[in-house]
């Protein structure tokens, strides 16, 4: 059996304690620089023309630009009735509505918050 000396425990401890900080930074840095998911939003082109006009169509193609949203025109999301009443998209696969194009333009930025 062998028993390690007093200096010995220090340093292994001491060499613990280093690894152990040693995650702890690589913990905080990953959650500070990792990068957050992308937002796909679908359009329906119906839709977009019925309720767009060109004040709301400035702000939303800048909105567009951000580096995390992936989108798509479809010509038709299938969605008819929901498409008459209001604006509309899917996030991620989810219909999102509001009760004017802004309004909606306003939820799709809550989302990247």
């Amino acid at each position: 059996m062998h028993f390690a000396t007093l200096s010995a425990k220090i340093k292994i401890t001491y060499i613990y304690s280093v690894n152990e900080s040693s995650d702890m930074m690589k913990t905080f840095l990953s959650k500070m620089f990792t990068k957050k998911e992308k937002i796909q939003i679908e359009f329906c082109q119906n839709n977009l023309d019925r309720f767009l006009n060109e004040q709301t169509l400035a702000v939303y193609g800048k909105f567009l630009t951000n580096p995390r949203i992936q989108y798509k025109e479809y010509e038709c999301l299938s969605e008819c009735k929901l498409c008459k009443k209001t604006p509309y998209a899917k996030v991620n696969g989810e219909i999102m509505s509001g009760e004017n194009t802004q309004d909606l333009l306003n939820q799709l930025q809550n989302i990247l918050k």
